[in-house]
């Protein structure tokens, strides 16, 4: 304790021996950093705010989402953040401004985009010495990227509606030929009904074939677009993801198995359940925990193989994560659909044959029917989706006129100021305490020469020498008389 209370005494007199350096050097700190922040130029920032709906960036085609009930892009605000900021946007940015300072690559360096934490919006912000230029620059940003998004999504919409388009036509024949073919079979062998059991088997064979066609269906549709994101990917980038390595994975495997055994046990609990009865509900439930466990290990496999940093191959591997794993939903769904069709037809093939093939022709005139009709309804909402050439971006705030700056902050930086200047301040003195090497006491004689002090000369100050001289003055005159 005593050696403790000893060394912060000797660094007091330290600080107490230096005080003048320590003033000075504090005065200075402190006046420098207000002059500073007095003189320098305002900075002004202008900012605005936009919302992220959930469809997300690359929007499922219509009858993809009434299949599987919509799928989402990953990371769709971390990949508009990106895109802003891609040299595309900005530049397009640059010619509206029509400035020659505000290059691509200066815009970059200027504009911040930042996700606000637990919701889907974005702030879109910009700091410069003209609040005006501020103001309107995140502005048009935001306008441009809108514009963008809306085309983006035009064209997104057209292809959904183009496959539908000649999904529908190929549906409307093979109606018109099972509808033709089944009628031609009762003319022909004079059977014009069956057993209501029958007809109820038979209905429920043909939804679950309904189903599967328009599983089939989908899984083409995905197919044709992660073929069209490949092809981007390769104009691009000579880097591309090998669908086989994903399909290889252990992980991948073993989470393909367990959806596919859900999507069974889901197919058979609709028989019996309604979509509200709590069996439903879990395994609806244990279906999505486990699609997202695949999306995550598909994204690692993806990432794993990927190198590229740029935002649009960011987005188009996103949408590539998202379409791989949907079809192998998709996948898992059409052999769950398939196992199911293969036990109902073992009951069916019991019947005479003149009543099994009735059947057969009527099941398939019924799933014809089914699918045509949910192609039609989809086309419909396709074709107004395409008019409505909506974006999944909105503005919220537009940015206003900045009237206060924010920088320079001119109480922050005085207070930062007063405290580095102690700090500066007290560190010098003891820089200089720590280079003085003169012996200035006996301990020092002691520490640095090794030897003993046998003696020592007080230290006296001019009034304390004078008054002891005169002492021994008058001690002299006396003793001479």
């Amino acid at each position: 304790m005593e050696m403790e209370e000893m060394d912060l005494r000797e660094y007091w007199d330290i600080i107490v021996k230096k005080r003048g350096i320590v003033a000075i050097v504090f005065i200075v700190t402190v006046l420098a950093v207000t002059v500073y922040s007095l003189l320098a130029t305002p900075i002004y920032e202008a900012f605005t705010t936009v919302i992220v709906r959930e469809s997300g960036l690359s929007m499922q085609s219509m009858f993809l989402e009434g299949v599987m009930g919509g799928t989402g892009t990953a990371n769709t605000a971390q990949n508009y953040m990106q895109i802003m900021k891609s040299r595309t946007i900005l530049e397009q940015v640059s010619n509206i401004l029509g400035s020659e300072d505000l290059t691509p690559r200066a815009l970059e360096k200027a504009i911040t985009v930042q996700p606000i934490q637990g919701s889907d919006v974005l702030k879109i912000s910009m700091e410069s010495p003209e609040p005006e230029l501020a103001q309107r620059t995140v502005n048009t940003l935001a306008d441009v990227f809108i514009n963008w998004n809306t085309l983006y999504q035009r064209d997104d919409r057209r292809t959904a509606r183009l496959f539908i388009e000649v999904q529908l036509e190929g549906a409307a024949e093979n109606l018109r030929l099972a509808e033709e073919e089944l009628k031609a079979y009762k003319e022909r062998e004079r059977v014009f009904s069956l057993a209501d059991e029958t007809v109820a088997k038979i209905a429920q064979v043909s939804q679950l074939e309904a189903n599967l066609t328009e599983t089939q269906i989908a899984i083409q549709e995905v197919q044709e677009r992660i073929g069209q994101v490949r092809a981007s990917l390769e104009r691009e980038d000579e880097t591309l993801i090998s669908s086989t390595t994903i399909a290889q994975n252990t992980f991948v495997t073993e989470y393909r198995r367990r959806l596919s055994d859900l999507e069974i046990r889901l197919s058979s609990a609709r028989e019996k359940y309604t979509d509200r009865h709590p069996t439903i509900i879990s395994l609806l439930a244990e279906i999505e925990d486990v699609k997202a466990k695949l999306a995550e290990e598909v994204q690692r496999v993806i990432g794993t193989e990927t190198m590229s940093v740029n935002p649009v191959h960011r987005q188009l591997y996103g949408n590539l994560i998202d379409l791989e794993v949907e079809t192998m939903g998709l996948h898992a769904r059409e052999t769950a659909l398939l196992t199911l069709i293969a036990e109902q037809e073992k009951e069916l093939d019991l019947l005479p044959t003149r009543e099994l093939e009735l059947a057969r022709l009527m099941r398939n005139a019924k799933v014809m029917e089914e699918l045509y009709l949910l192609l039609r309804t989809r086309y419909e909402e396709a074709r107004i989706s395409e008019v409505m050439q909506t974006a999944d971006v909105q503005v919220i705030d537009d940015a206003i006129l900045p009237e206060n700056p924010v920088k320079p902050r001119v109480k922050l930086n005085i207070a930062i100021g007063i405290v580095l200047g102690l700090f500066l301040g007290v560190g010098l003195a003891f820089l200089l305490e720590f280079m003085d090497n003169t012996i200035n006491d006996q301990d020092d004689v002691e520490r640095w020469l090794g030897l003993p002090v046998l003696a020592q000369i007080p230290e006296l100050s001019v009034t304390e020498a004078r008054h002891r001289k005169s002492v021994r003055r008058k001690k002299g005159r006396e003793l001479g008389a």
